[in-house]
């Protein structure tokens, strides 16, 4: 003690705090290797646990104070008791395992569940294919049984159109069968689904709510979603798209937050917190729990720069490109999520693209010419080294046989390796077939061995595999997996929540041009205007999702006809059109009857709806510009504007950024026999006309324009567009997103602007070109930097621009979010 007194007091505070360090690290010591504990008999002591037989034929196991267990009676699986609670026996060894104790912290728990799987489980977990045994509320077929067996956990879930109580059995089936293998450790399946729609709520898709410029409505859209999906026992969403879309001709767009990386980031903040949380009945965060949902934040690093704006999917657009040095922007959204303002502190899963980074000099980004799955700086140098992100990371699906871009020469064996060393723990849309899947798994690992060691493969392994493990534990489906087929049958797609995203959707309109206030206040009272409502004609379509040639109002008329007195077009009695399968005429733009001259005249208004032009170009897959069938393959400009479009103005590049790098054999200058090298291909499109789908939306407009008194036309925007093709013979538009993957606003909602009812709000997310010239001048990779369309009535449709009754809208978004974009910049050091 004396010897403690003669320390100055700067000294005895170090020597407490070292103490206290050193009986903390003993503690945590302790508590982290006193496993796995002996158990107590079951029922003895102070008890402190519960258990009753559900309605739905499962156990429910209610921990005083603790945490909820679920697990079936008839699958061989037990309970063991500690310190007087509950928890599952998971490895059947009669201990308390720590991954089995619900007090840890997930991390801790994941971690050490995977010194229970071997490498070929392991292998299992790894595979992501899309729908494997047929979904039934009865039983479970040989296919899902088998994959199950090979330890596959991570499962698509059942379609739109299987009922809620069917998606709960065959849930609840599933986990059972699992809890049943006493062979493997028991890992209850997590369900897995893209963005969906019929089966759940109606709300607007990521573009639409950008529109909003309010970050809480997306919040509110992942409160209410994580509810609907955990009900139907889904808990890993793949999404939220964050993707800067910086390069206006790409078809991805809707599903991102705009191009602006402010907007961007708080958006995909506020989305990604809400759908990983769970709140209480007063908002409260409650931090992970049995509403949330992981989310998988992609496509990193960003799939919006694509060159001319070929989509990924597909061989014509592997390459993104960054000419104005913008790669680190692209970025941002992705780390801004890394910081997230609830409890749940950080995004827990990432998707890559499938594209190939060219700078502006045509090197590859990071000195790597691969897709980013394939890519050890993108993902293990700039993710999970410089961001210190060590989420699971989801490859997009089809990287190994399809869209192995950079990689060609390797064997899928060798694919899966490159995958793993380049620091990604899942292969998207592998495993179709279990047991070939996981052999070939294997032959990956096998290899792996060879090339860097036992130990340094199994290390990759037993990493990849803890992080899809906490995917697993974090939502508690470990402790309880099971769900009521009530719930599953009432809590999706309820009215409440389906009122909240109409809600959503009249925030997103944008109303873009209001000449003579024709949209203005509804008067109470008033007399229903009387407008025109054109018919519009569409081709048929073959494929999957065929349809026939149709030619219907452009708004249904019951729903129009709550607001206006309509006067619409006729069908003629025969039909002119090609045959249909039975022999039975089918519709043609001739058939279309048009309203005369002076009824149009005699209305309000007419109302027209069109869609942003759509491109038909054809795509490929193959290699060097030649296609899988040996042809050559054009690459053709896509245009933003209903007019043919040829590409030939200065802007143009003649010789691409991107391409793919084909060998070649050259003569040595010196005699000496020939040379191999490489050249890169050119996929310059200059002199090349677009093809769009959907003309004849234009002619509606003009046509009608001609004949009508004053005219509102309402567009479904998937991209930006080219207005000056008929903004100046209209008197009102509106815009709403939609398009590519995501449904285009409902009629009612349009028309609660256009009838007064509802004051516009929106305001743009991306900016409206000029013409085709700003197109191609514009840089890929740089957000807002095009020259934009100004209007008949003076105003520029630049990012953040729209109106409301009074005129330009002048608010706390547009203070906030119109202002130049940010930049960003590696970050520092971690």
């Amino acid at each position: 003690m004396k010897a403690f007194q003669k320390i100055t007091t700067t000294g005895k505070i170090l020597a407490i705090l070292l103490l206290l360090a050193s009986v903390t690290a003993l503690f945590t010591t302790c508590k982290t290797k006193d496993y796995p504990r002996k158990p107590q008999r079951l029922g003895s002591g102070k008890v402190k646990w519960t258990e009753s037989i559900t309605p739905d034929g499962w156990v429910l196991v209610t921990n005083e104070g603790g945490t909820t267990l679920g697990y079936s009676n008839k699958s061989g699986l037990k309970l063991i008791q500690s310190d007087g609670y509950a928890f599952k026996d998971l490895n059947r060894n009669n201990m308390l395992d720590i991954f089995e104790d619900w007090r840890v912290d997930y991390n801790t728990r994941a971690a050490a569940m995977v010194d229970e799987i071997p490498v070929e489980q392991m292998m299992g977990m790894k595979m992501n294919p899309f729908g494997i045994g047929s979904v039934n509320a009865d039983a479970l077929d040989d296919a899902i049984k088998n994959a199950l067996k090979f330890g596959y956990r991570q499962l698509r879930a059942p379609g739109s159109n299987t009922s809620g109580k069917v998606k709960a059995s065959w849930n609840n089936m599933v986990q059972e069968y699992i809890e049943s293998l006493d062979s493997v450790v028991c890992i209850p399946a997590v369900w897995i689904a893209d963005p969906r729609s019929g089966d759940v709520s109606e709300w607007p898709c990521n573009l639409a709510m950008a529109a909003t410029f309010d970050p809480e409505v997306g919040a509110e859209y992942g409160r209410l979603m994580s509810e609907e999906w955990r009900a139907m026992g889904i808990s890993m969403q793949v999404a939220t798209q964050m993707d800067l879309a910086t390069e206006p001709r790409w078809k991805r767009i809707s599903g991102t937050f705009g191009e602006d990386p402010a907007l961007s980031m708080d958006m995909a903040r506020a989305v990604i917190n809400a759908w990983q949380s769970t709140y209480d009945k007063d908002g409260n965060d409650l931090g992970w729990g049995e509403h949330s949902v992981n989310n998988q934040m992609k496509h990193f690093p960003g799939d919006g720069a694509a060159e001319g704006g070929r989509e990924s999917h597909t061989r014509d657009g592997a390459y993104n490109v960054f000419p104005g040095g913008q790669f680190w922007t692209h970025i941002l959204p992705f780390a801004a999520c890394m910081d997230l303002p609830g409890k749940t502190k950080c995004v827990t899963a990432a998707m890559t693209n499938f594209s190939v980074g060219i700078e502006a000099d045509g090197s590859p980004v990071g000195g790597e010419r691969v897709a980013t799955s394939y890519s050890s700086y993108k993902i293990n140098t700039v993710l999970r080294g410089m961001y210190g992100w060590d989420g699971y990371i989801l490859t997009d699906f089809g990287i190994i046989t399809g869209k192995n871009y950079g990689v060609e020469n390797l064997t899928p064996a060798e694919c899966m390796l490159a995958i793993l060393e380049a620091g990604c723990d899942a292969f998207g849309g592998e495993g179709r077939n279990p047991q070939e899947s996981v052999n070939l798994a294997m032959e990956a690992y096998k290899l792996g061995v060879a090339k860097l060691g036992e130990e340094a493969m199994n290390k990759i392994m037993r990493k990849s595999t803890e992080r899809i493990l906490r995917t697993h534990f974090n939502i508690g489906i470990v402790d309880n997996p099971y769900l009521s087929l009530e719930k599953a049958e009432t809590v999706p797609n309820n009215a409440e929540h389906n009122e909240r995203g109409f809600q959503a959707m009249l925030k997103s309109i944008v109303m873009l041009k209001n000449k003579g206030s024709i949209i203005h206040r509804a008067v109470e009272g008033s007399a229903k205007p009387t407008v025109y409502i054109p018919m519009v004609y569409s081709e048929a379509t073959s494929g999957r999702g065929a349809r026939p040639a149709s030619a219907t109002p452009v708004f249904n008329l019951e729903t129009a006809s709550e607001y206006f007195n309509v006067v619409t077009d006729e069908i003629a009695k025969k039909l002119t059109g090609p045959p249909d399968e039975n022999g039975n005429r089918t519709v043609s733009p001739k058939d279309i009857i048009r309203a005369s001259a002076e009824k149009i005249a005699q209305c309000d208004f007419a109302l027209v709806r069109i869609t942003s032009p759509q491109n038909g170009n054809p795509t490929y897959m193959g290699f060097g510009g030649i296609t899988t069938e040996g042809k050559k393959y054009t690459y053709l400009p896509i245009s933003l504007q209903y007019r043919p479009y040829t590409a030939n103005s200065e802007f143009v590049r003649k010789e691409s950024i991107g391409g793919d790098m084909i060998e070649v054999t050259e003569t040595s200058p010196e005699g000496y026999g020939d040379l191999k090298t490489k050249v890169k291909e050119n996929r310059s499109y200059f002199g090349q006309t677009a093809i769009i789908r959907n003309a004849r939306d234009l002619d509606l407009v003009l046509n009608t324009a001609s004949s009508a008194k004053k005219v509102i036309v309402a567009v479904d925007a998937s991209n930006p567009m080219v207005f000056n093709e008929f903004e100046s013979k209209v008197d009102a538009i509106l815009v709403g997103f939609g398009g590519d993957r995501s449904a285009f606003l409902p009629d009612k909602a349009f028309l609660e602007i256009i009838s007064g009812r509802v004051e516009p709000s929106g305001l743009l997310p991306l900016q409206m070109p000029a013409n085709m010239e700003t197109v191609e001048a514009q840089f890929e990779d740089v957000p807002r930097d095009m020259k934009c369309h100004v209007d008949s009535e003076g105003n520029t449709y630049d990012f953040a621009f729209g109106l409301n009754w009074s005129g330009v809208i002048k608010d706390g978004r547009t203070a906030k979010y119109n202002v130049p974009p940010i930049t960003g910049k590696p970050p520092e050091k971690n």
